[in-house]
């Protein structure tokens, strides 16, 4: 699908990318490209899933599907019964609350662990606050060796002095301390440390006065289901997997698109692993990098579900009986993400090589800038295409002027191809030395064309993970990150789907109509039409916030070539070009008689010399 739309970017520059290589192929490439073209639309159509609406599910529903733990491990609490720990498997479970300005989190004494977290500033589906984990959901400890048994935190009752409530404001800090006590000089202590305004908790484990065996290895045990948190649950589930960053600065991910359990086993020293959603992540930062891992995915086939996630992380050797670490509960914000440690910004995919650079220097320290100041996200991404418009202003006027250098040449290229049309060689010849005889390079409207390219695809990267866009409403639109369908269809039509998106159909006409400014000679007619009508369908289920971003850009740069075309004097332009041409012919005169002279000159000396 990705390709697809760059595809359709390439063709959206003014057209004049596609109008230019229409004068230098002949019309055999030219229909190979455009098969080429359309076999890679059907391709990625074919193999890219598509995104459907859900009703908001039921509670009673919702509390099966999260039940679908993706990992039973072994449970050794019957083995315990004879063990010093015998004293934690039964007691009372009591939850302490602890509430900042962002998050609103239950731990519980059974397992000294999180039990539940909430993200005070952002809404589910029903417009209730968002509860990223739950006791159904979310399933965490440390596993750890304990005469020849392993004993699990999360199977274990400890106690704790802390209050039931904690309410924190911006520059309080709060630590919630578990402890269980076997006998007086061994003990486990598990802390969780808040601060008033962060998506942070740092935790704290501790087994004291423990001889672990030191041939296995303390994990950090965690079972997540990841419960649909969009309503466009297809376009949420392709974007949910677990990333992790190495020691090394190594960024990886497991594939999002597997419909099979994905398992990963990491060899090496693992600093950070995010279990990530299209807008929000549950994560956990190692204080020593954790020694290896074990990573498993798999699939869900429930609406309610995007995925099930195991993970297994042994702790550093440095000290078998402690662990230093930093959870993440969170939006995908990159703001936010920048600061928790290094590398974790990577859990926004923000494009290739160039494209990253593109949205990260400009694209969203731009749009941050103009959240500051704006609170209505259709009239920030009008401003912002207007920004970016006038930035590309220079590279867009150098493109037209290129093409109607070109436009105004394509007479006489047609007869030099008429001339030479059964020897291509000679054909190319003849029309490249042609433009340099007139100091004209047929390529160097692609150069400002192929400059533009970065921005166009940094905004197909940027919009589906704009967590600002989030329910963010426009018009008609009720949710800025989704496809804005104004009418649901009786059924399903092949390509396009069952519904109709609104902002979608207008950037497809602005299109029609802003490349009616260019050039509608031979495939580029045809084009200029099929085009616009393709991806229209293809491109149904994009985020309405996308789509409205390219309906404005097609309005801005119909005006703009109205504005160009009105500043532009094509005649003096024909004028310079045959001024040039008449100067290339008398400098050519010239250079010819000068070489008889020179030749006449030459004989003569020769003669007085005999």
């Amino acid at each position: 699908m990705r390709s697809a739309v760059y595809l359709w970017l390439m063709m959206h520059i003014d057209f004049s990318l596609l109008y230019l290589l229409y004068m230098v192929l002949d019309r055999n490439k030219i229909v190979r490209l455009l098969l080429m073209s359309t076999g890679l639309l059907i391709y990625f159509y074919f193999f890219n899933p598509k995104s459907e609406m859900r009703p908001v599910a039921s509670p009673a529903a919702a509390a099966t599907d999260q039940t679908m733990l993706p990992l039973n491990r072994t449970n050794g609490v019957s083995q315990l019964a004879s063990t010093p720990f015998a004293v934690a498997l039964q007691g009372e479970e009591k939850d302490i609350t602890v509430e900042n300005e962002l998050l609103k989190v239950v731990l519980s004494t059974k397992g000294g662990t999180i039990k539940r977290v909430v993200l005070k500033q952002y809404k589910d589906t029903s417009g209730k606050k968002l509860v990223l984990l739950d006791e159904q959901s979310s399933h965490m400890g440390i596993s750890f060796p304990y005469q020849n048994l392993r004993v699990d935190t999360k199977d274990l009752y400890f106690q704790t002095q802390s209050s039931p409530v904690y309410k924190l404001k911006e520059a309080e800090q709060a630590t919630i301390v578990f402890r269980l006590v076997l006998n007086s000089s061994q003990y486990l202590e598990q802390s969780f440390t808040f601060s008033g305004a962060s998506y942070q908790i740092n935790y704290d484990w501790h087994a004291v006065g423990m001889e672990l065996n030191a041939n296995t290895q303390a994990n950090f045990c965690w079972d997540i289901v990841m419960k649909s948190l969009e309503t466009d649950a297809k376009a949420d589930t392709a974007r949910s997997t677990v990333q992790y960053y190495l020691q090394d600065q190594t960024f990886d991910k497991l594939k999002e698109s597997s419909t099979e359990v994905e398992k990963k086993h990491i060899g090496v020293p693992i600093k950070w692993v995010s279990v990530k959603q299209r807008f929000f992540s549950s994560a956990i930062v190692a204080g020593d990098a954790f020694k290896l891992g074990d990573l498993c995915m798999q699939p869900s086939v429930s609406s309610n579900v995007t995925k099930s996630v195991a993970l297994s992380l042994s702790l550093s050797d440095k000290d078998k009986a402690r662990g230093q670490f930093v959870f993440f509960f969170g939006p995908n914000d990159y703001k936010i993400l920048k600061k928790v440690t290094k590398g974790f910004e990577q859990n926004i995919p923000l494009g290739w090589a160039i494209v990253k650079w593109v949205n990260k220097g400009l694209i969203i320290p731009l749009f941050s800038f103009l959240e500051k100041y704006f609170s209505n996200y259709g009239l920030i991404i009008f401003l912002l295409v207007f920004i970016i418009k006038l930035l590309l202003a220079p590279l867009a006027y150098s493109s037209f002027i290129s093409m109607a250098k070109m436009k105004l040449l394509k007479p006489e290229l047609d007869k030099i191809k008429e001339k030479y049309k059964h020897d291509l060689q000679q054909e190319r010849i003849q029309q490249a030395a042609f433009c340099r005889e007139l100091g004209i390079n047929p390529l160097s409207g692609c150069i400002p064309a192929l400059l533009q390219m970065p921005i166009l695809v940094a905004m197909f990267n940027f919009f589906p993970h704009a967590i600002s866009l989030r329910q963010a409403s426009f018009w008609w639109a009720n949710d800025l990150s989704t496809y804005d369908s104004i009418m649901t269809l009786p059924f399903t039509i092949p390509f396009y789907g069952n519904h109709v998106s609104l902002f979608t159909l207008l950037m497809a006409l602005s299109s029609i109509f802003s490349n009616q400014s260019g050039p509608k000679e031979g495939p580029m007619k045809v084009l200029s039409y099929t085009m616009p009508f393709v991806f229209m369908v293809i491109l149904n289920t994009c985020p309405a916030g996308l789509s409205f971003y390219y309906c404005i850009f097609n309005v801005m740069n119909l005006l703009q070539q109205k504005l160009i075309n009105h500043w532009v004097d094509t005649d003096g332009i024909k004028e310079k070009l045959m001024g040039r041409q008449q100067n290339a012919k008398q400098g050519a005169k010239l250079s010819f008689q000068s070489r008889i002279a020179s030749a006449i000159e030459a004989n003569n000396k020769k003669k007085n010399r005999s």
